[in-house]
């Protein structure tokens, strides 16, 4: 007792220290705790998170320096977000307009090409009938050469001018002889010589069909067009890489994902200086100073996602970096 009497405030303090421990323990616990403090946000790793995250399903942007929620940045990401989750009837119907949309053009195009092929196909069958033309007036010329063989076997009939009263009768009918003279006649075949027509092989022109799979692509190109059309008005408030995203998917692309800008190119297809309807227009500089994706639908028109908030259809040029366009190869 005298010891804990000469020594009560030293055994106070070790007291007091000891007692701290358990609540710095479990203060310590708690801030390495994965999940929101305050305006930061603890990861599985017990480390802060910094830059573009996605918890529970939002995306959110956290300072680089100290970890904080950046506030305006992430309102973006949040408003894109809850866009996205439209309900499941809103949903439903844009998927239906926009496959029959799709369906209705690739319809129409297997239409234009199948009476493409109706109206070409009989130049192939008049260069059939005209080609037996050809033929014909080759084989009455060989019945001329076979009379003539005939006539020398007439004048084995001198065998009887052993009576001498009948030889002057057969010179008379050896005269009827000259009436083959009369297929001279079939000299007239001269006239197949106006088979001058096979100048036709001119015809064969008619390869310029091979200029239509000049796109391999057209048809998914066609469908990526109407599918993106169907989306103006419907995605306002969306991210443009979000509304190419939808876009694709609707068009049957399997593995449409949505990603930064600069990156479809590279995931999708390539660069080409040719544009199509359908392809994608990627640009630098989007008119705000970021990157930006929009969707060609020709006439140097394009539909672009969050322009100034909306889907809409605009001109190809628009402030900022010049369009790139990108061919989607599936």
């Amino acid at each position: 007792m005298n010891y804990v009497e000469n020594n009560g405030k030293k055994v106070a303090a070790v007291l007091c220290v000891a007692s701290c421990f358990p609540v710095v323990a479990t203060v310590y616990a708690m801030e390495t705790e994965p999940g929101w403090h305050g305006d930061k946000y603890i990861k599985e790793d017990a480390t802060v998170a910094k830059g573009w995250e996605e918890i529970e399903g939002k995306s959110y942007y956290f300072s680089e320096d100290d970890g904080t929620i950046e506030k305006e940045t992430t309102q973006k990401a949040v408003v894109a977000s809850v866009s996205s989750n439209i309900s499941g009837d809103v949903q439903e119907t844009v998927a239906n307009v926009a496959k029959e949309a799709v369906v209705k053009e690739v319809q129409k195009q297997e239409e234009e090409k199948n009476t493409q092929e109706v109206v070409e196909t009989p130049v192939d069958n008049t260069t059939e009938t005209q080609t037996p033309a050809e033929e014909v007036p080759a084989e009455p010329t060989t019945p001329v050469e076979e009379v003539p063989a005939e006539e020398p076997t007439t004048p084995v009939e001198p065998e009887t001018p052993a009576e001498p009263s009948t030889p002057v009768e057969e010179p008379s009918t050896p005269e009827t002889p000259a009436e083959p003279t009369t297929p001279v006649e079939p000299e007239t075949p001269s006239t197949p010589e106006t088979p001058t027509t096979p100048v036709e092989p001119t015809v064969p022109e008619t390869p310029t069909e091979p200029t239509t799979p000049t796109n391999p692509y057209a048809n998914l190109n066609a469908r990526i067009a109407a599918a993106a059309q169907t989306l103006v008005g419907v995605t306002d408030g969306q991210w443009c890489t979000q509304v190419v995203q939808q876009a694709l998917a609707l068009a049957g692309v399997s593995d449409a994902y949505q990603l930064w800008p600069d990156e479809y190119a590279g995931m999708y297809g390539y660069y080409t200086n040719d544009p199509q309807p359908g392809n994608l227009i990627y640009y630098n500089n989007g008119g705000r100073g970021v990157d930006h994706i929009a969707i060609y639908i020709g006439n140097g028109l394009a539909v672009h996602g969050n322009y100034n908030g909306r889907t809409v259809i605009e001109s190809v040029y628009i402030p900022g970096g010049a369009p790139q366009f990108i061919q989607v190869c599936r």
